[in-house]
């Protein structure tokens, strides 16, 4: 791509005058083809509406906002200021002063300002005294969470997002007097859940002794009662438990095999009706309608979609955020068939990432399956590492 950075000053400021609304939609589209964006122009223009009413602004504010990978945005911002449409600023990105004409000459924007809820953060809930009280315990009992274990898509949510998500449910009707079960837990959503006092069974399921083991622990000091039960999902639950819930939760892989896997297993502890708690990651237009198409074959509408809802420690390429959807199920069926090679992110888009350590700067090669991030240790001992390529293997 051309780059209009590098013209001087003067002509820089003609051709913004000259430039029209087409030749900037050109411009937006080729930002968008070089950054392999799959949302395309749309995306571009998404991200200058999010500087323009929030700036100054941090990259990884703008992936949360937009819901785009944070090396995109990264990528996306370093070419706006080639073409000296952005400035840096100590405080996050922000306009130039032909940028801003720029952009209200050719995209008409006119609203410098945003309109989400400030106290909510668009979750469309509050924690009241009651709610706050959980999370302060949960945020002491989410300190013991063991380290991720990035192979099967591991991230953990914010103490935050699980009190969020169990408060949510509860004003939804969906934890007085109901059997609730979640179908994995690494986010510990099941404790400030059985926290509340409000469900009548709650139930854990999980591949990860760790994990078990420490939910357990916390139910027994809190005397919760929370039923902690090792499954591989790849295999059917029990059937004890078939057809025994009123209410499903779950954060699956973020592929769709991935979701296609634990969906079956909602599925089979619902029956044939009840609410499906989803927490998945924003995805491009065509995988949201093959996300859509399943969940109809197989009986759910989506009732409730809040995006950005959850919030994770890490997970800057997913932009630290996922959305929370409640899904209700009315003669439930799955009958899809999966792929059980292609749960997790590393099985559909393996990458090799390449690491610096911040104590000695040694560059390392992790391929996520013989070595993990989380369990690196340079030769000097540093233990904390920045990534600087991805490369697509």
């Amino acid at each position: 791509m051309k780059v209009i950075g590098k013209m001087g000053p003067s002509q820089k400021n003609q051709n913004n005058e000259q430039n029209s609304p087409l030749e900037f939609k050109t411009l937006l589209s080729k930002i968008a083809n070089d950054t392999k964006i799959a949302e395309g122009a749309p995306a571009i223009e998404d991200i200058l509406r999010c500087i323009y009413r929030n700036q100054p602004i941090s990259t990884k504010r703008i992936s949360q906002y937009t819901k785009l990978p944070l090396p995109i945005i990264s990528k996306v911002r370093t070419i706006l200021e080639r073409n000296r449409i952005l400035k840096r600023d100590k405080k996050g990105a922000i306009y130039s002063e032909e940028g801003l004409k720029l952009i209200e000459k050719n995209l008409k924007f006119k609203m410098p300002y945003d309109l989400k809820c400030p106290t909510c953060n668009g979750r469309s809930i509050c924690l009241d005294d009651y709610f706050v009280a959980i999370l302060k315990k949960h945020k002491i009992h989410s300190k013991n969470r063991p380290t991720v274990n990035t192979s099967i898509d591991q991230s953990y949510a914010t103490p935050e997002t699980a009190t969020h998500r169990a408060a949510f449910m509860a004003d939804r009707g969906d934890l007085e007097g109901k059997r609730i079960l979640f179908v994995g837990d690494d986010d510990l959503t099941s404790i400030p859940t059985a926290l509340s006092g409000l469900c009548e069974e709650v139930v854990v399921m999980d591949i990860d002794d760790r994990l078990l083991n420490l939910i357990k622990n916390i139910s027994d000091k809190e005397n919760l009662n929370i039923k902690t039960i090792k499954h591989d999902f790849r295999n059917s639950i029990k059937e004890e438990y078939k057809n025994s819930f009123d209410v499903v939760f779950t954060d699956p892989p973020y592929t769709i095999e991935g979701l296609k896997l634990f969906l079956a297993r909602g599925v089979e502890a619902l029956g044939k009706e009840g609410a499906l708690y989803l927490a998945f990651s924003h995805k491009p237009i065509n995988e949201y309608l093959e996300l859509q198409k399943i969940l109809l074959n197989t009986g759910f509408v989506i009732y409730e979609l809040i995006p950005g809802f959850n919030k994770y420690e890490g997970s800057e390429i997913i932009g630290n955020t996922t959305f929370l959807a409640r899904l209700i199920g009315r003669n439930l069926n799955f009958n899809e068939e999966i792929d059980l090679n292609k749960l997790y992110t590393g099985e559909v888009k393996p990458v090799i990432r390449h690491y610096k350590c911040m104590n000695c700067g040694e560059l390392h090669k992790i391929d996520g399956k013989s070595i993990r991030i989380e369990n690196l240790v340079c030769k000097c001992g540093g233990t904390k590492f920045k990534m600087i390529k991805r490369e697509k293997i």
